[in-house]
């Protein structure tokens, strides 16, 4: 082989730069303490130190965000923890007001230190730290209350990443806070009216006002009510039994809505010597009490006030109302007269045959239309319609009978022709007036959820519509006209006067936009119908925004014309009214364009009022209740799973000044609790809050424990990717030594061999 000088020259520069190559990786090793500096100098360590490096970033990210969470946490839990001992010191002044010996002066010292306490608990709840609310949900940066306990943020939880695909919630929405309900709860109803023994003139003897218990027999709630004169002997008339008179049974009419949601109407006669504990009884077996299970308590509270509870915790459908009617005699005299007449019938008439009569006649249908509500024969049955006296015929011998009608609820609203309600009058009332706004009281809650309606539920939803149900709406409107609209579900139609040319009717259908084109309508199905288009229907009459002409749809659809007079017609009454389902699902008509209104709305079922039709006997007769409420003159809550605490501390203080002690139907508010429901209520407040402190407590916890798990992690995956990635200086070092050994080694053997020549050996 011939050694040429290429071939040296190739050598020494291939050996040169190869050991100025690693001599340089080694000082690139010792000065950045890294094994490699690119990705091609080993992909595995590259590939390994990537990942562990995207880790650490991951924990760092989770460590930086549970530190922020952790302090949001705390604040929150302070924030809790002060409502808390703000609702005890509360409960301590509660308690004070609700002595009797407290004068309206110091009771009026009392409500202005509870005013204080709930003002100190809206600031809790508007607590912000660092620009951001702690109970706005979602939206930090909106303040979430105002001063009326108005809910102006979310329901959503603010979470932090603690993990590949995990995230933990760190606050609490303010409306869990103030509304969301506890499933551990029972709903409390009663009657706002103590029953009285009422043999006694309680006029002129107040001092003889004794309440009923349970072994108290009816009569005595009757008492004097048995004839319009009072002149009945307490003795000889309700004692003796060689004098005592026989009277008539009453006929209680009850409705409400049973544990699991259905509703119901019943008619039963109850007779004199009837126990109230049996009557009692009977009532709870409509809700479905039966000897082996019970769904509800009934009993008398120690103010003769009917107090139900539903043993079910978590629901919140509980409902009750009800009326007694019974025949009222002239006086003793003329009651002794009809039965000895009764007597000499053929065949002889019963005192439950006496009161089926009357009440037969009392149920006839009014002979005449009362302006401005145009009756139509579904107004007969009617107990809030009944006439009254009757003129019944006894043995060929007319006698006239009035009818003592005995409440047990009374609230101070209007009814459908615009007088004050009476004990008779159940949904077939106006929305309250609050403001500029009328609100229904009664709320829509969603079968089997329990869980309020909003706009896109459908009425399907919360209740069964049956094909005969149609809804009466009465309204007021804000230009100060009277409307009269019928609803009707079975053929989804709205019809009402035509005012320009009476007695014509106008009718639109119930729609939806057309799928298909998109700029056309369709008649929504029957169980389709939401809320919301109940709602834009009730706008239109409100703010006088109403058709001029019939439409009628053709199989089922509306033409492009018609469905954009319809569509503009909303659109236009939503500029001046608005009418929504509020947080607890109630029904809302706001006049936007001013401070108050003149705006009247009622709303109620064609069967309002009407009760299975006599005979009666007494074993209940039965059937289906009022489908849809929307107000109603029902029992009062005292507790229920739901909260609502600024508004029910706002009950409260208006019990303190007002000094009721319980539910008074004769109270400037007669829907108030008063102070003894109020002290139940504060437990269950108190409570609520608790529990929310504890979540919030376990929030804490598990956010800490993740950013300790996080530190910790964060440790060892440092100290793995050291391993991966770092350089071993002392190996390092000694690579160095031994690399520029060999390297000197490389550059004198190059020298050397390029000074040789044939030349020399010649």
């Amino acid at each position: 082989m011939r050694v040429t000088n290429k071939l040296n020259f190739t050598n020494a520069l291939s050996n040169t730069m190869g050991g100025a190559v690693a001599l340089d990786k080694i000082r690139k090793q010792i000065s950045s303490g890294l094994k490699i500096q690119d990705s091609f100098e080993d992909a595995s360590v590259y590939i390994d130190n990537t990942r562990l490096e995207y880790e650490l970033k991951t924990l760092e990210q989770i460590k930086s965000g549970t530190n922020s969470a952790k302090e949001m946490t705390q604040n929150s839990m302070k924030a809790l923890q002060d409502m808390s001992k703000l609702l005890e010191n509360f409960k301590v002044k509660m308690t004070q007001a609700a002595t009797d010996s407290n004068s309206q002066t110091s009771r009026e010292a009392i409500a202005k230190e509870l005013e204080r306490i709930k003002e100190n608990i809206v600031q809790l709840a508007n607590t912000s730290i660092n620009g951001q609310y702690l109970f706005s949900g979602a939206h930090l940066a909106t303040k979430p209350f105002d001063s009326k306990g108005n809910y102006f943020g979310d329901k959503n939880n603010i979470n932090v990443v603690t993990g590949a695909g995990t995230e933990s919630p760190y606050n609490i929405p303010g409306y869990d806070l103030f509304f969301k309900a506890d499933s551990d709860y029972k709903k409390q109803i009663t009657t706002n009216i103590s029953l009285t023994d009422n043999r006694y003139d309680l006029k002129q003897n107040p001092e003889k006002t004794t309440y009923l218990k349970g072994d108290t027999p009816w009569k005595n709630l009757i008492g004097q009510g048995y004839v319009q004169d009072n002149k009945l002997d307490i003795d000889k008339d309700f004692e003796q039994q060689d004098t005592k008179l026989e009277f008539p049974p009453s006929a209680l009419y009850v409705q409400g809505t049973k544990p699991d949601g259905s509703s119901f109407k019943s008619a039963v006669l109850v007779g004199p010597e009837d126990k109230m504990e049996d009557v009692l009884e009977k009532i709870g077996n409509l809700y479905g009490n039966t000897k082996e299970n019970r769904v509800v308590d009934i009993h008398i509270n120690d103010s003769g006030q009917i107090h139900i509870t539903d043993l079910k915790e978590g629901n919140n459908k509980l409902d009750f109302h009800a009326v007694a009617f019974t025949p009222q005699f002239t006086d003793k005299q003329n009651l002794q007269n009809i039965q000895e007449k009764m007597k000499q019938a053929q065949p002889a008439i019963s005192n439950e045959n006496l009161t089926n009569m009357i009440m037969q006649k009392a149920l006839e249908p009014v002979p005449a239309p009362v302006p401005p509500v145009q009756l139509s024969p579904e107004n007969s049955n009617r107990v809030s319609n009944l006439t009254n006296p009757v003129t019944i015929t006894i043995n060929n011998e007319n006698f006239q009978i009035h009818l003592k009608r005995t409440d047990f609820i009374h609230s101070k609203m209007t009814d459908e022709r615009n007088n004050p309600s009476d004990g008779g009058d159940y949904d077939n009332v106006f929305f309250e007036k609050q403001g500029n706004s009328v609100v229904g009281n009664y709320p829509q809650v969603i079968k089997g959820s329990n869980k309020y309606a909003t706009e896109a539920t459908k009425l399907s939803e919360t209740t069964t519509l049956d094909v005969n149900h149609r809804m009466i709406l009465q309204v007021q409107s804000k230009g100060g006209n009277t409307y009269q609209a019928t609803i009707n579900f079975a053929n989804q139609t709205v019809s009402f006067l035509n005012q320009a040319n009476p007695p014509q009717t106008i009718s639109f259908p119930i729609m939806h936009t057309n799928p298909a084109t998109g700029n056309s309508g369709m008649v929504t199905n029957n169980n389709d119908i939401t809320y919301k288009q109940l709602n834009d229907i009730v706008g239109m009459f409100v703010s006088d925004k109403l058709p001029t002409q019939s439409i009628t749809p053709n199989n089922g659809l509306i033409n492009q014309n018609d469905y954009n007079m319809l569509q503009n017609l909303i659109r236009d009454s939503k500029a001046t009214v608005d009418v929504s389902l509020d947080y607890k699902g109630r029904m809302s008509v706001t006049d936007r364009l001013s401070t108050g209104t003149n705006i009247n709305v009622a709303l109620y079922g064609n069967f309002s009022g009407k009760f299975p039709v006599p005979p009666y006997t007494t074993t209940a007769s039965t059937h289906g209740g009022a489908n849809l409420v929307f107000q109603a003159n029902n029992a009062l809550t005292i507790d229920e799973p739901n909260v609502d605490i600024i508004k029910d501390l706002d009950l409260m203080i208006e019990a303190v000044l007002q000094g009721d002690m319980r539910a008074d139907h004769t109270s400037d508010n007669p829907r108030n609790t008063g102070m003894q429901g109020a002290l139940e209520r504060l437990d269950h407040l108190a409570d609520h809050i608790n529990k929310l402190n504890t979540t919030m407590g376990a929030y804490h916890n598990n956010i800490d424990s993740v950013h300790t798990r996080a530190l910790f992690l964060s440790v060892n995956v440092q100290s793995i990717k050291s391993g991966v990635i770092d350089a071993d200086y002392g190996e390092s070092v000694m690579n160095l030594m031994q690399t520029q050994i060999a390297y000197q080694a490389s550059l004198k053997a190059s020298a050397t061999i390029a000074q040789m020549s044939l030349l020399n050996y010649l």
